[in-house]
């Protein structure tokens, strides 16, 4: 059984491990993949495009709640993560937390991030929780709004 179960939030396909993919702490180029291909399949965002400064980019928007206290963020790959939402949105490119939309609220509390991230621009419309999360490289969060103030 994975040893942060308590947490509620492991990948039922690997749970009976020592760590899920979720909350194993190092994890291989290949599980990484794994991870972030879990990532988006357990908490189903909506792929959209949007315009920024005159070219088309495409974002998550996350419609309930991501529930991912106690995660380790692997170095996000490389390659492209490909992911179809339910409406058939192709997610085909390297995955991105960049204009990301959470509708719901966010739970990263106590999680670990062991690659660069980047929030650019994501609106978090409802609670945002890093409390007790650690940073191993660099995170940005520029010109990201959240609605009910700063994250806790």
């Amino acid at each position: 059984m994975c040893k942060m179960e308590r947490f509620g939030n492991c990948d039922p396909e690997t749970a009976d491990q020592e760590y899920c993919i979720f909350h194993k702490p190092n994890k291989s180029e290949e599980e990484a993949r794994e991870f972030w291909k879990k990532f988006l399949e357990k908490f189903k965002p909506r792929v959209e495009e949007i315009e920024v400064d005159g070219e088309k980019v495409k974002r998550l928007v996350f419609e309930k709640e991501v529930n991912a206290r106690g995660f380790v963020f692997p170095e996000i790959p490389k390659v492209a993560i490909e992911y179809k939402d339910k409406k058939g949105n192709r997610w085909d490119q390297r995955f991105s937390f960049e204009y990301a939309v959470f509708k719901n609220d966010l739970r990263f509390s106590s999680s670990k991030f062991k690659g660069e991230f980047s929030f650019k621009e994501a609106i978090f419309e409802k609670y945002a929780g890093f409390k007790g999360c650690m940073f191993y490289k660099e995170i940005s969060f520029d010109n990201t709004y959240f609605k009910q103030g700063y994250p806790s």
